[in-house]
């Protein structure tokens, strides 16, 4: 009776240590895999040895698993209206041991300076292959068990796509194999630095988007600032979730101020703060002039916001019953001077020509396209925190 139970004993531990085995062995292999068991009688029927076969056939089934999601770079922008634009990367690595699919939604985790932003998956879902080595491997062909379907993909990875092999090496597929049964291979590039062994996860990556739209600005000369988070989940499995770090979307927001300066060329008057500039002093006021004095006017426009403003013009009206626009007053029969962000200045002529300044005499009205990429007929753009000025003489009558 002892001897008995000492059996039953060993026995019981015999299947223990099995069915661990087993798991582990199920574990990493891949789906789809075909396990053939077969079975062959001998015997002997009087008019010779005879044989009887029989065999089952097991298809592993896919055991979903959590992705891996890696957030891509902060993104920033000029603020253009609630429809701005960001496109926000996620790099999504497949964990599983055969092909899902995954469904993707994105979640705003906080704004500010905005009102109804959206952040929206490029596409609702994405499906990944994946697979699992089996033995003799190199370094630049991978041999996985075939997924019983002959052709160019194996589980769901083809040519022309990327995969991570145990889970660190990035690599792209040059070709597959795969003549419908037993093994299949996978050609990468580039070669790993050791053959794997039989059981190593191999799954495919690709990039998903999420478009963000700015919504509607609070505080113009603020930033926007808008963060949100990826989350992709197994439609096989709910609990085979990941969720990204949090990407912060900036949409920058400028805002103009414009202060018209002007001093007396021939006598030095003037109150309040002077704007200083060439050496010379430009007031806000307190400027006395007589007859044929020539006056210069100092136009000043500050963005002081945190993204450029554009479509950016100067327009001012010479009171003409009072005062003459100088011609030729920067010399080479230029009557304006242009001073960009970096403090450079160039002149133009006040004719309709292909400059960015045009006088109109009958109404005075003299109107500069300003900021970078101005032209003769449209404004240019004014980083944030920069100023450009224009300045041009007039004589009193």
């Amino acid at each position: 009776m002892r001897k008995l139970i000492q059996n039953h004993l060993i026995l019981f531990g015999l299947l223990v240590v099995f069915a661990a085995s087993a798991s582990s062995a199920w574990a990493n292999t891949a789906s789809n895999t075909q396990i053939i068991n077969n079975a062959t009688l001998v015997y002997n029927n009087g008019a010779g040895v005879q044989t009887a076969t029989a065999s089952v056939i097991v298809t592993v089934a896919l055991s979903p698993a959590s992705p891996i999601i890696t957030s891509g770079p902060n993104q920033t922008t000029p603020y253009t209206g609630p429809t701005t634009l960001l496109k926000n990367s996620f790099t999504v690595t497949a964990t599983s041991n055969g092909p899902d699919t995954y469904n993707i939604t994105s979640a705003i985790t906080s704004q500010s300076n905005t009102t109804s932003p959206t952040a929206t998956p490029e596409t609702p879902s994405i499906t990944l292959g994946a697979t699992v080595t089996t033995l003799g491997s190199s370094t630049s062909v991978l041999n996985v068990p075939s997924d019983g379907v002959s052709g160019t993909k194996v589980n769901g990875i083809q040519g022309g796509e990327t995969v991570v092999v145990g889970g660190t090496t990035v690599c792209s597929v040059t070709s597959v194999t795969n003549s419908g049964s037993g093994v299949a291979t996978i050609t990468i590039s580039p070669a790993l630095s050791a053959a794997p062994g039989a059981g190593v996860q191999v799954g495919q990556q690709a990039t998903i988007y999420v478009d963000v739209n700015a919504g509607t600005l609070g505080t113009p000369g603020n930033s926007i600032t808008i963060q949100k988070t990826a989350t992709i989940t197994s439609t096989t499995s709910g609990t085979a979730t990941a969720t990204s770090s949090a990407v912060t979307d900036t949409y920058t927001s400028g805002t103009a101020t414009l202060t018209k300066y002007v001093r007396n060329t021939v006598t030095s008057s003037g109150t309040g703060t002077p704007y200083v500039y060439g050496g010379n002093n430009y007031y806000p006021t307190g400027v006395i002039a007589k007859p044929t004095d020539t006056l210069e006017y100092l136009l000043v426009s500050n963005n002081n916001g945190t993204g450029p403003v554009t479509a950016s013009a100067v327009s001012d009206v010479l009171p003409i019953a009072y005062v003459t626009l100088k011609l030729n007053a920067y010399a080479s029969g230029k009557e304006v001077t242009y001073v960009n962000e970096s403090g450079v200045a160039t002149t133009y002529s006040a004719a309709a020509d292909s400059d960015q300044a045009t006088y109109v005499t009958s109404t005075g009205t003299l109107t500069v396209y300003i900021g970078d990429g101005a032209t003769s007929s449209a404004g240019g753009s004014i980083p944030g925190g920069s100023k450009v000025l224009v300045l041009y003489q007039a004589t009193v009558n």
